[in-house]
């Protein structure tokens, strides 16, 4: 009676399968987390030059210095 490998090979197959979907899995995480922090970066950038733009309107105008140089 000669045996199978048949079983063998569907064992590799399935174990590749899933190295594979776990590796797309991962990379389409990594990209998505990236994707987010450039999201969140750039809505920190906007709300940080809207605050400053704030406080620069606020400010009031720039006066001349004048400094006493009668040593």
């Amino acid at each position: 009676m000669r045996l199978s490998n048949k079983g063998f090979f569907l064992l590799d197959a399935l174990l590749a399968v899933f190295i594979l979907s776990w590796l797309c899995i991962l990379c389409f995480s990594i990209f998505d987390m990236m994707k987010n922090y450039e999201r969140g970066y750039q809505i920190h950038q906007e709300r940080s030059n809207e605050h400053l733009q704030t406080i620069l309107s606020e400010l009031n105008d720039c006066e001349e210095c004048y400094t006493d140089e009668h040593d």
